[in-house]
């Protein structure tokens, strides 16, 4: 088990926050693990979400090393003011109690910044027999001392793949859309190394004969409007790294929120794309793009799923459902 002896290195910022000591790093998480709500979530991909009745046993977690502009879980991702602090021992508890209402797994939802204590409680829970695939549902921003601890442990590696870097830019230039949209200028690099770890410990996305997912890595990428994720750069490159196989939802549900609500944000007037809903014509090339590249492992949208992905936080079902 890796321990904390030089300061939290367990994201992109690496900002070495001494939690032992009681510092918080930029995420904000302490030693405990920031508890919002679990649930059972039903609008995640089929393979997530199982066969009807089925669902995923989804944890939020509060806090988040990203501060995506227009997080559609901002409520909880970035302020921690609501979160319950749990140790590992109550997170094991809720798990099996996910288990008790019909989960099909334990989904582990902005798993980041609590790395540490999340890896104890996944151990103690498969001692104790949990029985349940672990999914790590993750902004793509963990760096690889994190991800170690987590190999063994987690059965389904569901990341996101944010934006990819500028044409032609090398590892260690500063991406200024990636610092301005998610807070972090070396996203795309720090994502990469961190996708292939997850690739190297468990592999493409694997199916037992119900269609649920029970080991492997499925990827995320959230197509914004104007190309502002560079999505005809993401695709190309999850094909070559990762093969026509690799299962991939490309997702349509953008919409204007958090600090991008209500019209534009004069701080980001330069991305006009933000203020506006993602466009059919948009959405279909990008599909037709996966296409064209092979990826048929590919879980796409309707654009509605921009009104169903507006979770309210403040009830006991976020998503309405």
């Amino acid at each position: 088990m890796v321990t904390i002896t030089h300061g939290c290195l367990f994201c992109g910022h690496r900002c070495r926050a001494d939690r032992g000591a009681g510092e918080k790093g930029l995420c904000g998480a302490g030693q405990k693990i920031a508890f919002s709500q679990a649930l059972i979530h039903r609008g995640e991909e089929p393979p997530i979400s199982g066969p009807p009745p089925g669902g995923s046993g989804a944890i939020f977690l509060a806090g988040c090393n990203l501060s995506c502009v227009f997080c559609q879980n901002h409520a909880i991702s970035q302020s921690l003011r609501e979160a319950v602090s749990l140790d590992p021992e109550s997170l094991v508890e809720i798990m099996f109690a996910l288990k008790a209402q019909g989960a099909v797994n334990v989904n582990l939802v902005s798993p980041s910044p609590h790395a540490l204590p999340l890896a104890k409680a996944i151990a103690r829970a498969k001692t104790l027999g949990l029985g349940l695939p672990v999914v790590y549902n993750t902004g793509g921003y963990d760096s690889l001392e994190a991800l170690k601890l987590f190999e063994g442990l987690v059965d389904i590696y569901l990341p996101d793949a944010k934006i990819a870097p500028p044409d032609g830019a090398v590892p260690g230039d500063i991406d200024e859309r990636a610092l301005r949209l998610f807070g972090a200028a070396d996203y795309a690099w720090v994502n990469r190394r961190a996708i292939a770890e997850m690739f190297r410990q468990v592999g493409p996305l694997r199916l037992n004969g119900e269609g649920l997912a029970y080991r492997g890595l499925l990827v995320r990428h959230l197509v914004l409007p104007d190309n502002l994720a560079r999505t005809d750069a993401v695709l190309p490159w999850v094909r070559e790294s990762l093969g026509e196989d690799c299962h991939l939802s490309l997702m349509a549900q953008y919409f204007p929120t958090h600090r991008v609500k209500v019209g534009l944000n004069p701080e980001f007037r330069d991305f006009p794309g933000l203020g506006r809903p993602l466009s059919l014509r948009e959405y279909d090339a990008c599909v037709e793009l996966a296409t064209r590249l092979g990826l048929m492992n590919a879980f796409t949208q309707d654009l509605s799923a921009r009104s169903y992905y507006r979770p309210d936080f403040s009830e006991a079902d976020p998503f309405g459902g």
